[in-house]
């Protein structure tokens, strides 16, 4: 909690109040997740959050949004460092997804869970989301025109690695995989073993 109080002494509250949302979130679950107890974690006054979001569903939103835009400048980076390669650049990219994820339990869990939200709050998480989605399936029209991956609807081809990531995610956020494989969970090798499947199905040659 002292991260909270220290980002809004040094005059951002916004941020302060994104990170007590993560915070409760992460610690009790959203059912927890109030304007009020926002407020109380980041030391301000209960009407204080009001001077950036009207209710709790722009707060969500809000914190959302920062993990779609941490989300995509890691993997832009990622793409970066890889240099010209094509090929180096996509499965960087997917590596890069698959560390934020792992790395961000709480922000990733609250980017895809539209249950905290209202009806409202759901079509703008659509939209927040949709840019990640398209940079996906746009690598994948680069990978086909250059013949590293194998032609198709980069739409259909982009929902697949979303799942299969996706289910691997939820799973090792969620601790289950060393009850699915009797203790052995060694995250790296998976991880691994996850992309090389992904990348197999691509027909990445």
């Amino acid at each position: 909690m002292a991260a909270v109080k220290d980002a809004y002494h040094h005059g951002d509250l916004r941020a302060a109040l994104l990170e007590a949302a993560l915070q409760i979130i992460e610690e009790i679950g959203p059912q927890g997740l109030t304007i009020r107890e926002v407020a109380r974690r980041a030391g301000v006054s209960h009407a204080a959050p009001y001077r950036h979001f009207t209710d709790k569903d722009e707060l969500i939103l809000a914190v959302v949004e920062r993990g779609f835009e941490l989300l995509e400048t890691s993997m832009q980076a990622a793409r970066d460092a890889a240099g010209d390669d094509e090929l180096s650049r996509f499965a960087a990219s997917g590596v890069a997804y698959l560390d934020f994820a792992l790395g961000y339990p709480t922000y990733y869990r609250v980017m895809f869970s539209g249950d905290l939200l209202n009806s409202n709050g759901k079509e703008a998480l659509r939209h927040t989301s949709a840019a990640t989605f398209k940079q996906m399936q746009e690598d994948l029209v680069t990978a086909q025109r250059l013949g590293v991956v194998r032609e198709g609807d980069p739409k259909l081809q982009a929902i697949s690695i979303v799942s299969s990531v996706h289910g691997f995610v939820s799973l090792a956020n969620d601790n289950r995989i060393g009850d699915l494989t009797d203790g052995d969970a060694d995250i790296e090798t998976m991880k691994a073993f996850v992309l090389s499947s992904i990348f197999e199905g691509l027909g990445v040659r």
